[in-house]
């Protein structure tokens, strides 16, 4: 009972979310990148999911600052991102255990399915497929 008080304690709202962690993701992701796609996260897509939104904010969006690092990292990916991607959506994933990451009309689109106790997305991995993207290479079926 104790742990469940504890998680509920930890988790935030969607807003709050937003508020505390969009501003240092786009702090580090314009450094890193020399420019700072808007974010939108698919809230609906957790439908009745809240353990899966609660570890999302929990873990908050540290694989893709990462991921974007090492993306921008090299000189090529970065001239290519600035030039292909104009947005960021995140989404809850049903299905897939490894991050679904593709672009589309230049947004950038990453589905995951985060679980109630799970670690997120491996920003190696993240990164990888990023840069795969950004040159043209077609996502992988889950």
């Amino acid at each position: 009972m104790i742990s469940a008080l504890l998680a509920a304690a930890l988790a935030i709202s969607p807003a709050q979310f937003e508020k505390s962690h969009f501003g240092s993701a786009q702090k580090a992701i314009s450094a890193a990148c020399g420019t700072y796609p808007p974010i939108a996260i698919s809230w609906d897509a957790f439908g009745q999911d809240r353990g899966g939104r609660d570890q999302f904010t929990r873990g908050g969006l540290g694989f893709l600052v990462m991921g974007l690092k090492s993306v921008c990292g090299d000189a090529t990916l970065k001239s290519d991102f600035k030039m292909q991607i104009s947005r960021i959506v995140i989404s809850q994933a049903y299905g897939a255990t490894d991050p679904m990451i593709y672009v589309s009309d230049r947004a950038l689109h990453i589905e995951y399915l985060w679980v109630k106790g799970e670690a997120g997305p491996d920003a190696d991995v993240v990164a990888r497929e990023i840069a795969s993207r950004l040159r043209g290479e077609e996502m992988e079926a889950p």
